[in-house]
């Protein structure tokens, strides 16, 4: 019996694995009051129109899945306008959200200064139409509400081996081009489903507060408050504030020995500062102190935070 021996050769490079990843998408909701925008359409009397400075209004409804979870009308007041009175309906909207949205100020090249949830699942809460009247004009105000859909964004990891042996490691998107490596905090596989911050039935309250403060007065060290803080918003009346915040590069252990960042700030300025709003689990941390410099200083103070269980 005879024959001859053969080299078994392996075609190169060989890919040795071919993994599916993804970064999960969600969903925000976005309400505006600058009439007909992509981030929501506010109406007076049914007609598109900017609606600022409403200093008594009467909050009459509030849809979200389909029902009216404002029981009882009640009154309000949304004063000034832009971002002061955004903050004001913020606050309307954290008070009476039984799914903790998590509504803070965002801003965009296309809609400017508008309110914003935190990330939703994909399907679940549909917030809807917010009605109220105003109670010194007898005008009916609307605010219809926009869905933004962030979809899954895929990539794959390809492993592979050359002809010299050495293996390597490329991530492509889902058109197929190479790509950097996507953040390992931010991707899953793709089996895997998730739903971010679902929240079928209440487990978390927001509740607002306001201080005003005159003079040389302080308020108190946010980084000591008892509760978390979700938002802060400073407005200067009359006179200067001094503002002093931890700055960067402590920790949130090591408490700060000396302000990082020490500002004055002037009257007629409103300062705000807040966690990003994709998620209900972050809080500001760090200290963040606010001191009128002379006895003329006239400002005021407003937050939300987080209070865990409805005990009001």
């Amino acid at each position: 019996m005879s024959g001859t021996n053969a080299a078994v050769s392996l075609d190169c490079p060989t890919t040795l694995a071919n993994e599916c990843w993804k970064i999960p998408g969600y969903r925000y909701v976005t309400y505006d009051n600058s009439a007909a925008t992509p981030c929501g359409v506010s109406q007076i009397n049914g007609a598109d129109a900017g609606i600022c400075g409403r200093p008594n209004v009467r909050i009459t409804s509030w849809i979200i899945n389909g029902r009216n979870v404002i029981a009882d009308p009640f009154t309000d007041g949304w004063d000034n306008c832009g971002v002061p009175f955004l903050s004001d309906l913020a606050a309307t909207l954290n008070t009476w959200d039984p799914f903790a949205g998590g509504w803070t100020i965002a801003v965009s090249d296309s809609c400017a200064y508008h309110l914003r949830s935190r990330a939703l699942p994909p399907t679940g809460t549909k917030y809807g139409v917010l009605k109220a009247v105003d109670i010194d004009s007898g005008e009916t105000l609307t605010f219809t509400p926009v869905d933004t859909v962030v979809a899954d964004q895929f990539f794959r990891r390809i492993t592979e081996v050359d002809c010299s042996g050495a293996s390597s490691v490329r991530w492509v998107n889902d058109a197929g081009a190479t790509v950097a490596a996507p953040d390992p905090a931010q991707i899953v596989e793709c089996s895997v489903q998730t739903a971010p911050g679902a929240r079928p039935t209440p487990t978390q309250r927001v509740r607002p507060r306001i201080q005003r403060y005159t003079g040389t007065q302080s308020s108190v060290d946010f980084d000591d408050y008892g509760a978390d803080p979700q938002s802060v918003t400073l407005t200067v009346l009359a006179g200067a504030v001094r503002v002093r915040a931890v700055g960067s590069g402590a920790t949130s252990t090591s408490g700060p020995t000396s302000y990082g960042d020490d500002v004055t700030v002037p009257a007629g300025v409103t300062l705000t500062w807040a966690v990003d709003g994709d998620t209900t689990d972050l809080a500001l941390d760090g200290a963040l102190l606010f001191t009128g410099t002379a006895a003329g200083a006239d400002f005021i103070v407003h937050w939300t935070e987080h209070i865990y269980t409805d005990t009001d």
